[in-house]
């Protein structure tokens, strides 16, 4: 399992260069956006409320799936850093194994054993990538929802009766939506902390390799 994902790990820079065009594609399609909702608030209430419900949609529904896209990018680099964590911490161990294997007998050292966060590293990245994919999944279930009832004019969906299909709507997007925020920055501090992993193990490897130098040159300390 750890030689495969050490196999994978290799993959980081397609990682990053796959986020980093995420948020570029994000970038613009939030700027197009933009300029649809100056258009539509420059308009008077009564004739957008009433007349401009194709381009309500549009500014609703991208509102609500844009920003998980964007922040699946994000994630995307994370998880690419994680990696590059990964292939830096296998090189240091390979480095340590081949020096200990050039010893003679008498002065081989026992590698430490890793600590139990270090293979949890890459699982931990993996959770937050499936949160950021869950997420986006979710933005793009509720911009449907919004595409219908913004299909509406505004005073139709304002007088919307108590438990019809329009307010139930209304109210499961901004329901789901509220919960959407936390979800997103929950996979951004399982990244954060997948890395604080990567970088406590490259600690943890420099720290052991430091002591079994300073007993191979100072046999006296062993």
């Amino acid at each position: 399992m750890q030689k495969m994902i050490g196999k994978m790990a290799k993959m980081y820079p397609l990682m990053i260069a796959m986020g980093f065009m995420i948020v570029i594609i994000a970038f613009g399609i939030g700027y197009v956006n933009s300029q649809n909702a100056a258009a539509y608030f420059s308009t008077p209430k009564i004739e957008r409320e009433t007349t401009m419900m194709v381009q309500r949609v549009a500014i609703e529904s991208v509102g609500l799936w844009m920003p998980t896209f964007k922040f699946l990018g994000i994630g995307l680099i994370l998880g690419g850093i994680v990696m590059a964590l990964r292939i830096i911490i296998d090189r240091l161990k390979s480095a340590g194994e081949e020096v200990l294997s050039n010893l003679p007998a008498d002065k081989q050292l026992q590698m430490p054993v890793p600590p139990r966060y270090a293979t949890m590293m890459p699982m931990v990245m993996i959770v937050g990538e499936m949160i950021f994919i869950a997420a986006l999944g979710i933005g793009i279930w509720l911009s449907g929802i919004a595409r219908t009832i913004f299909a509406n004019p505004l005073p139709v969906i304002d007088a919307a009766g108590s438990s019809s299909a329009l307010l139930n709507g209304v109210q499961t997007i901004h329901a789901v939506e509220g919960l959407l925020v936390p979800l997103k920055f929950f996979g951004i501090a399982t990244e954060f902390l997948a890395i604080t992993m990567g970088l406590a193990t490259i600690i943890f490897i420099l720290s052991s390799q430091t002591d079994m130098l300073g007993r191979l040159l100072n046999p006296a300390k062993n």
